[in-house]
């Protein structure tokens, strides 16, 4: 019991899920957004131009195994634990489609810069089953790149 508990606590990472975001822009004009902007509409980036979202890197609706080139994955706002798999909630998810393939690392804190889509999930979520469920949201056109975690201070408040 021990062991397991050794184990979780090594393996917790930041749950981003509660930031909301400064509103500053990037060098680029890439505005973040924060995991609970996706859900107000006040708080949304409603502009043509790009957005920057950080969150874990997730496989997408196939397993996929780390160091593969992926053109899609999910990004989630909390990375789950070793004994336990981060929830997948529609409205808690954006699949994320690079520009160009990019190297899955399953887990890791990465930064996803590109056109926000809203509606890209609507009609096609699973209601009741979110381990089977798709992202409400979608980055096209993303830009990946990894993230640390004193980015969340610079560009996110409690």
């Amino acid at each position: 019991m021990l062991l397991a508990v050794a184990l979780v606590g090594m393996d917790m990472r930041i749950d981003l899920s509660e930031l909301k975001s400064t509103g500053l822009a990037d060098d680029q004009g890439a505005v973040p957004v924060g995991w609970p902007d996706l859900e107000t509409p006040e708080a949304r980036h409603e502009g043509p131009g790009p957005v920057r979202m950080i969150g874990y890197m997730m496989d997408g609706y196939q397993p996929v195994h780390d160091g593969a080139l992926v053109d899609m994955f999910i990004l989630l706002p909390e990375a789950g634990q070793f004994l336990h798999p981060a929830h997948r909630i529609p409205n808690q998810m954006v699949e994320v489609r690079p520009s160009h393939p990019v190297v899955f690392r399953y887990r890791d804190l990465v930064w996803a810069t590109g056109i926000l889509d809203r509606t890209f999930g609507a009609s096609r979520n699973t209601a009741g089953a979110p381990g089977n469920a798709t992202a409400a949201y979608a980055i096209r056109a993303a830009e990946v790149t990894p993230a640390a975690q004193r980015d969340i201070g610079k560009w996110f408040q409690p």
